[in-house]
Parts: structure tokens; C-alpha cells; sequence
């Protein structure tokens, strides 16, 4: 039996896994290594602190992970199938790991940040055709 997600440690595995996984996709590898420019050495930290803040309220994170994905938009086109994507990763590799009532929470989390950004990428997709015409 798996265990579930109980500390900072945990989500540092689950975080480091998934970057790896993902980093090996054609389709994503793209957009985190070259649109975003990451340098995984500083931003595995942010994002485990990001994690840490949703599943136990550090407070750690800081950051405006709107704002970032909506400014990485505008450098390279964030679509729905990049998004499918980064979920099926992400849902993997915590399932690979992990099993219980955080593990659960996490995925969900997941899910509703993905569909919030995706909301506020269309909305503001519509906002620049209206501006056009």
C-alpha cells in the first residue's frame, strides 16, 4: 500500500517526478525549457513551496501563478491540449507514489487551477478579438 502525502519531503518527490516526466514531452518540454525560459534548480523550490502552501497552508508560496501563465501565454499559445496533458502527467505521477485523502486533494487541485488558468486564457483570448474587430 501506497502512502499518502504527509510533508514537504513528499511533494518534493512528487514535484521532482512529474518535471521529469514532463520535461521529456515533446509538446511541453517546449514551453517550460524555452517560452518560460525555467531553470529547474530555482523553480522546483517555488513550486514545491506553491504545493506546500495549496495541500498545507504554509504560506510559503508568494508567487501569481495567474499572472505568470497568463504572461507565458502571450509568449507561446497555451492551448487545452497542453493542459490535458500537464494534468495526465501530473495525475500519473502522483498516483505512482501516492494513495489517500491528500494524494486525492492534490489531483483535485490540479484539475481546478488548470480549468481556472484555461478559463482566464479564453477570456482573455475573447478580450483580444473583440479589441481587433
Amino acid at each position: 500500500m501506497k502512502k499518502d502525502i504527509e510533508n514537504r519531503g513528499d511533494i518534493e518527490l512528487m514535484v521532482e517526478d512529474f518535471y521529469k516526466r514532463m520535461l521529456e514531452d515533446h509538446l511541453l518540454r517546449p514551453i517550460f525549457l524555452e517560452a518560460a525560459n525555467v531553470h529547474l534548480a530555482e523553480h522546483l523550490p517555488i513550486i514545491c513551496d506553491f504545493w506546500e502552501t495549496v495541500l498545507f497552508q504554509t504560506g510559503n508560496y508568494r508567487g501569481g501563478t495567474l499572472q505568470k501563465h497568463l504572461e507565458l501565454h502571450m509568449e507561446k499559445p497555451l492551448e487545452a491540449r497542453h493542459f490535458e496533458r500537464w494534468l495526465e502527467y501530473f495525475q500519473t505521477t502522483v498516483n505512482m507514489h501516492f494513495e489517500g485523502p491528500k494524494a486525492e486533494e492534490v489531483k483535485q487541485k490540479a484539475r481546478s487551477i488548470a480549468a481556472v488558468i484555461r478559463v482566464k486564457i479564453d477570456n482573455l483570448e475573447r478580450r483580444r478579438m473583440e479589441l481587433n474587430n
